[in-house]
């Protein structure tokens, strides 16, 4: 989303600049949530609702001072700058970290669905493949 958000004030800043970053902000979350028909769950932080957060590193010399948040976030926002995230209010990442997920074993799982997926598809995986 921290690229999709950026690409849309880039757009819009050469078309008439009619959003600001605050706009895209709530594009990314309310209207997001609304748009997948989760507005009475996630979206907005209000009681009541399931608690989804994600909470960023400001000190990140990327994006630091951050004096406005929002035109941070939209502007300069990328991934690296997650540092925790809480789904239905349950800490899922923390210092950057998934929790509760064995890392290496889920690699080892991907690289054997990856290796799996290309050897069915007739796909190298050593660089020489291209589409025809």
């Amino acid at each position: 989303m921290f690229a999709t958000m950026r690409t849309a004030y880039t757009v819009q800043r050469g078309l008439d600049g009619g959003l600001n970053s605050r706009d895209l902000l709530e594009f990314g979350t309310v209207d997001g949530a609304r748009a997948c028909g989760l507005a009475a769950r996630t979206g907005s932080i209000t009681p009541g609702k399931d608690g989804d957060l994600i909470l960023l590193r400001a000190d990140d010399l990327t994006v630091f001072p951050a004096n406005n948040p929002a035109g941070t976030i939209v502007t300069a926002g990328h991934p690296g700058l997650v540092d925790m995230v809480l789904v239905a209010g349950r800490v899922v990442k923390r210092d950057g970290r998934l929790v509760g997920v064995d890392l290496p074993t889920l690699q080892t799982r991907l690289v054997e669905s990856r290796d799996r997926i290309a050897a069915a598809a007739g796909v190298a995986l050593d660089g020489t493949w291209h589409p025809r």
